[in-house]
Protein backbone atom coordinates (compact mmCIF):
# COMPACT_ATOMS: atom_id res chain seq x y z
CA UNK A 1 0.00 0.00 0.00
CA UNK A 2 2.78 2.88 0.61
CA UNK A 3 4.18 1.70 -2.58
CA UNK A 4 0.99 3.43 -5.00
CA UNK A 5 0.97 6.72 -3.06
CA UNK A 6 5.43 6.97 -3.82
CA UNK A 7 4.68 5.80 -8.00
CA UNK A 8 1.62 8.62 -7.62
CA UNK A 9 4.19 11.19 -6.27
CA UNK A 10 7.07 10.05 -8.70
CA UNK A 11 4.28 10.12 -11.94
CA UNK A 12 3.36 13.31 -10.91
CA UNK A 13 6.81 15.00 -10.79
CA UNK A 14 7.66 13.34 -13.93
CA UNK A 15 4.84 14.99 -15.73
CA UNK A 16 5.66 18.26 -13.78
CA UNK A 17 9.38 18.00 -14.90
CA UNK A 18 8.42 17.16 -18.45
CA UNK A 19 6.62 20.10 -19.14
CA UNK A 20 3.60 20.54 -21.73
CA UNK A 21 3.13 17.94 -24.31
CA UNK A 22 3.66 20.35 -27.18
CA UNK A 23 5.98 23.62 -27.25
CA UNK A 24 4.46 27.01 -28.27
CA UNK A 25 5.63 27.27 -31.85
CA UNK A 26 8.97 29.57 -31.90
CA UNK A 27 8.07 33.07 -32.72
CA UNK A 28 9.24 37.10 -31.59
CA UNK A 29 6.04 37.81 -29.18
CA UNK A 30 6.42 38.76 -25.73
CA UNK A 31 3.80 38.61 -23.09
CA UNK A 32 3.36 42.00 -22.03
CA UNK A 33 4.70 44.31 -24.95
CA UNK A 34 8.64 43.89 -26.55
CA UNK A 35 9.91 47.64 -25.81
CA UNK A 36 12.67 47.66 -23.29
CA UNK A 37 11.22 50.57 -21.73
CA UNK A 38 14.34 50.75 -18.95
CA UNK A 39 16.93 51.44 -22.01
CA UNK A 40 14.51 53.87 -23.85
CA UNK A 41 14.08 56.01 -20.48
CA UNK A 42 17.81 55.78 -20.31
CA UNK A 43 18.42 57.32 -23.96
CA UNK A 44 15.37 59.68 -24.82
CA UNK A 45 14.90 63.15 -23.16
CA UNK A 46 11.86 63.95 -24.75
CA UNK A 47 8.37 61.71 -26.50
CA UNK A 48 10.16 62.96 -30.01
CA UNK A 49 13.51 61.23 -28.86
CA UNK A 50 11.49 58.26 -27.84
CA UNK A 51 9.57 57.99 -30.96
CA UNK A 52 12.83 57.99 -33.22
CA UNK A 53 14.35 55.09 -30.99
CA UNK A 54 11.23 53.14 -31.86
CA UNK A 55 11.91 53.64 -35.63
CA UNK A 56 14.81 52.54 -35.14
CA UNK A 57 14.60 49.86 -32.93
CA UNK A 58 12.02 48.37 -35.72
CA UNK A 59 14.82 48.31 -38.00
CA UNK A 60 17.32 46.53 -35.85
CA UNK A 61 14.83 44.37 -35.03
CA UNK A 62 14.02 43.91 -38.72
CA UNK A 63 17.64 42.83 -39.09
CA UNK A 64 18.51 40.64 -36.65
CA UNK A 65 14.69 39.04 -36.94
CA UNK A 66 16.24 38.29 -40.48
CA UNK A 67 19.59 37.52 -39.11
CA UNK A 68 18.48 34.48 -37.03
CA UNK A 69 15.63 33.28 -39.83
CA UNK A 70 18.74 33.16 -41.55
CA UNK A 71 20.71 31.23 -39.02
CA UNK A 72 17.51 28.92 -38.69
CA UNK A 73 17.83 27.69 -42.34
CA UNK A 74 21.31 27.18 -42.28
CA UNK A 75 21.58 24.88 -38.85
CA UNK A 76 23.45 27.88 -37.08
CA UNK A 77 22.91 28.82 -33.47
CA UNK A 78 19.76 31.05 -33.21
CA UNK A 79 16.97 32.33 -30.80
CA UNK A 80 13.51 33.07 -32.03
CA UNK A 81 11.94 34.69 -29.02
CA UNK A 82 10.97 37.94 -27.28
CA UNK A 83 13.67 40.42 -27.72
CA UNK A 84 13.11 42.15 -24.69
CA UNK A 85 15.77 42.55 -22.80
CA UNK A 86 17.97 41.52 -25.60
CA UNK A 87 18.56 44.07 -28.32
CA UNK A 88 21.69 46.08 -28.74
CA UNK A 89 20.50 49.47 -27.63
CA UNK A 90 24.41 50.72 -28.28
CA UNK A 91 23.73 49.51 -32.00
CA UNK A 92 20.28 51.36 -32.29
CA UNK A 93 21.49 54.21 -30.70
CA UNK A 94 24.22 54.49 -33.37
CA UNK A 95 21.71 54.19 -36.05
CA UNK A 96 20.30 57.84 -34.63
CA UNK A 97 22.03 61.02 -36.02
CA UNK A 98 24.30 62.82 -33.79
CA UNK A 99 22.27 66.51 -34.22
CA UNK A 100 18.96 64.35 -32.97
CA UNK A 101 20.03 63.84 -29.86
CA UNK A 102 19.88 67.27 -28.11
CA UNK A 103 16.99 67.97 -30.65
CA UNK A 104 13.73 69.32 -28.90
CA UNK A 105 10.03 66.71 -29.79
CA UNK A 106 9.17 69.42 -32.63
CA UNK A 107 12.70 69.27 -33.99
CA UNK A 108 12.61 65.46 -34.61
CA UNK A 109 9.55 65.84 -36.62
CA UNK A 110 10.86 66.17 -39.88
CA UNK A 111 12.83 62.81 -39.61
CA UNK A 112 10.14 60.79 -37.41
CA UNK A 113 7.71 62.04 -40.61
CA UNK A 114 10.36 60.79 -42.85
CA UNK A 115 10.85 57.43 -40.89
CA UNK A 116 7.38 56.36 -40.77
CA UNK A 117 7.21 56.64 -44.21
CA UNK A 118 9.81 54.62 -44.59
CA UNK A 119 9.32 50.60 -45.05
CA UNK A 120 10.90 49.81 -41.95
CA UNK A 121 11.36 45.90 -43.19
CA UNK A 122 10.14 44.60 -40.33
CA UNK A 123 7.03 43.05 -42.26
CA UNK A 124 9.60 41.98 -44.86
CA UNK A 125 11.64 39.95 -42.24
CA UNK A 126 8.48 38.18 -40.59
CA UNK A 127 7.70 36.97 -44.39
CA UNK A 128 11.17 35.76 -44.79
CA UNK A 129 10.94 33.69 -41.59
CA UNK A 130 7.57 32.31 -42.71
CA UNK A 131 8.68 31.21 -45.81
CA UNK A 132 11.80 29.34 -44.24
CA UNK A 133 9.43 27.48 -41.90
CA UNK A 134 11.36 29.46 -38.61
CA UNK A 135 7.78 30.97 -37.11
CA UNK A 136 4.12 29.66 -37.90
CA UNK A 137 2.83 31.16 -41.62
CA UNK A 138 0.10 33.20 -39.42
CA UNK A 139 2.17 34.77 -37.06
CA UNK A 140 1.70 38.68 -36.59
CA UNK A 141 3.58 41.33 -35.16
Amino acid sequence: MKSIPFALALAASAVALAGPASAEPANWGCNGGSDDKAEVDKLATNIGIRRVLHEYRLRWDAAHIREQCKAFVENQPHEISCLRGRRDWDEIAAMVPEEIWGASTKQTLPLLTELRAEDDGYKAALDYCREVGAIPTKWTR
